[in-house]
């Protein structure tokens, strides 16, 4: 959108930064340490901040030697064109990754290599590198906040340093970024507007816009458009719309890798399926969905995968490629009553992770009645069971290979189903920018104070290695946040009308000192969970909690807020915090126990 010295603007900037992920808040980390006044944006409200990186492995890429990782990389891109200039820019940042945590994030990395143990067994190098197969492998590893994943370890990392300069970095949550504002007879970039509260607002920069708003995986246009699919379930945020893209096309950009997106799995490239608007749950284990009487079968009632085969990041192996599995709208897990009895088990033993699981299943005396149910052709279900039981019989599935000691004949009934959803994990298109993390229109040319960084725009082109996004969104944001910083200033009369005061979401939303305090009564609160900050209200007296209320939290859909309503109580019953964890809510658990302790100590004063 062009405007012109007219313009009455509502806020002035020298960087603004769309989105606050890793990406995002690095960016305006490194923009502050420049010097640079920075206003940080995002969608998503309070405690779901954060994009992909917080619900991420918080795996990031590293290498010891750069000629092979270069040589892997290069392999991971083939056959296709990449940028040499900004991929050696990219594959630098991998090899300095260690150098990296502990000069900027204060933190000596856990090293997860070839040379970690796992009790008395090395850990298996092709668990780490997705294609041990390609030249140069060998020096890939993972570098980690600490020796732990799934916790929003590095997340909490990024946050806390762009907390430290609350003094320089604006930050409004729950706000979406609309258009970018051009100035009126060029192409630089000028501001942006914003919509917070049902209002825009105008917001000028002086030196650079960065966009770092994620990819388009919760945007059923653009997946239609792009992956021709017409519905993928999120593992990751919800909020992740596809709005850098649309803004960076308004302004000319270059649009690069918009085909490419990963995905993870119960099966390959499939989770349950959810409700619109929820997240899919990507939990391990899951043998039972890979092995017995069970098999997956797609719109026409026949199989269509190798349910057991491990697969790099949803992409299977196909005809010497690796390619994700066709999406399709009407696939399930079909199995019988053995394998209900096994689920069964799993949830009395308290290793099944997903409380509803029993409720998303279909139960019919035969397979016809079943197929009715879940909108099958019937007669080609009914062969789908017979093919499968004569796989099973003779120990060879000649259809896809599934390993023979997962094969077992169906009984007669009954059967079960449960819906699936394909899975998208992130996407990688967006706009191109260079080895500078500007971004380039049709041209190639750089748009004046326009830079990108994150998965917005991605760095991969074809075959995607886990923790590559994390790096990038290291590497990349730096580079925005100090290219953005010390680029020249505009120099235009910026007329501030109707100005809005420094805003900070993070520091503004603490509501501890609203909640009202009876006899008795303490508040406690920890920032370790996953979703930020968790706030009790504790009843405590002659050594005895009497009650746990949860007051604020943030916690993710599903597992953590399973760990949130349940743990109070039996914290309560155990008279102690010393409960087990909620299973696959371990972060979520002993953040609540944290912040149950801290408000006990106050009573203990």
């Amino acid at each position: 959108m062009r405007v012109d010295n007219n313009t009455k603007w509502n806020g002035n900037y020298d960087v603004i930064v769309l989105g606050f992920g890793g990406a995002g808040g690095t960016a305006a980390r490194f923009a502050a340490d420049n010097g640079a006044k920075v206003l940080l944006v995002d969608a998503a409200p309070y405690g779901h901040e954060g994009g992909n990186t917080r619900y991420s492995a918080q795996h990031v890429a590293m290498a010891h030697d750069k000629k092979k990782i270069t040589e892997y990389y290069h392999e991971l891109a083939a056959p296709y064109a990449i940028s040499k200039e900004t991929m050696d820019t990219y594959l630098n940042g991998f090899v300095n990754m260690p150098q990296y945590f502990e000069k900027y994030l204060g933190i000596k990395p856990f090293i997860w290599s070839q040379d970690y143990k796992v009790g008395d067994h090395l850990a298996n190098k092709a668990h780490l590198c997705e294609y041990p197969e390609y030249k140069g492998s060998d020096t890939f590893d993972f570098a980690l906040v600490h020796n732990r994943d799934f916790d929003a370890g590095l997340w909490k990392a990024i946050r806390k340093e762009v907390l430290e300069r609350k003094d320089k970095i604006d930050i409004w949550l729950n706000s979406k970024a609309e258009n970018l504002l051009q100035a009126k007879g060029n192409n630089q970039v000028i501001g942006v507007i914003v919509e917070r509260n049902h209002r825009k607002y105008y917001l000028h920069a002086n030196n650079g816009v960065i966009l770092a708003t994620g990819g388009f995986e919760n945007n059923a246009h653009m997946q239609q458009d792009y992956l021709h699919v017409t519905k993928l379930t999120p593992l990751g945020t919800l909020y992740n719309q596809g709005d850098g893209i649309r803004m960076a096309e308004e302004v000319g950009a270059k649009i690069w890798h918009m085909s490419n997106y990963e995905s993870l799995g119960i099966v390959p490239s499939y989770v349950i399926a959810e409700k619109d608007g929820q997240r899919g749950r990507q939990i391990g284990g899951w043998k039972n969905m890979k092995s017995g009487s069970i098999f997956a079968v797609a719109n026409d009632g026949t199989r269509f995968m190798r349910e057991d085969v491990k697969f790099r990041h949803g992409h299977i192996y196909e005809h010497g490629d690796y390619v994700l599995p066709h999406a399709y709208d009407n696939a399930w897990i079909i199995f019988d009553q053995k394998q209900y009895q096994r689920f069964l088990e799993e949830k009395q033993t308290g290793k099944l992770k997903y409380q509803k699981l029993f409720e998303k299943m279909v139960k019919a005396d035969s397979i016809t009645i079943l197929a009715n149910k879940t909108n099958l052709p019937a007669e080609n279900l009914e062969n789908t069971v017979k093919e499968f039981n004569h796989f099973a019989e003779n120990g060879k599935d000649i259809k896809f290979g599934r390993a023979p000691e997962t094969l077992e004949k169906f009984d007669n009934g009954p059967f079960y189903a449960i819906k699936l959803a394909p899975a998208v994990l992130n996407t990688q298109g967006g706009p191109e920018h260079d080895k500078q993390a500007r971004v380039l229109d049709t041209n190639n040319k750089a748009i004046p104070h326009l830079f990108s960084a994150g998965e917005l725009g991605g760095m991969c082109v074809n075959r995607y290695q886990g923790g590559g996004n994390l790096a990038e969104c290291l590497i990349f944001g730096k580079i925005a946040g100090e290219r953005a910083a010390n680029s020249e200033a505009t120099h235009e009369d910026v007329k501030l009308v109707a100005a809005v005061p420094s805003i900070n979401d993070l520091v503004n939303t603490n509501q501890e000192r609203q909640i009202k305090l009876g006899p008795d009564q303490y508040l406690g609160s920890s920032e370790t969970g996953i979703g930020g900050k968790i706030v009790v209200r504790v009843t405590y007296a002659n050594d005895k909690i009497k009650q746990v209320e949860v007051i604020e939290n943030h916690e993710t859909e599903g597992i953590g807020a399973v760990a949130v309503k349940k743990l109070p109580q039996e914290i309560v019953s155990a008279n102690s915090t010393n409960v087990d964890a909620v299973s696959g809510a371990s972060t979520t658990t002993n953040a609540l126990e944290e912040a149950v302790n801290n408000a006990i100590k106050k009573a203990k004063r």
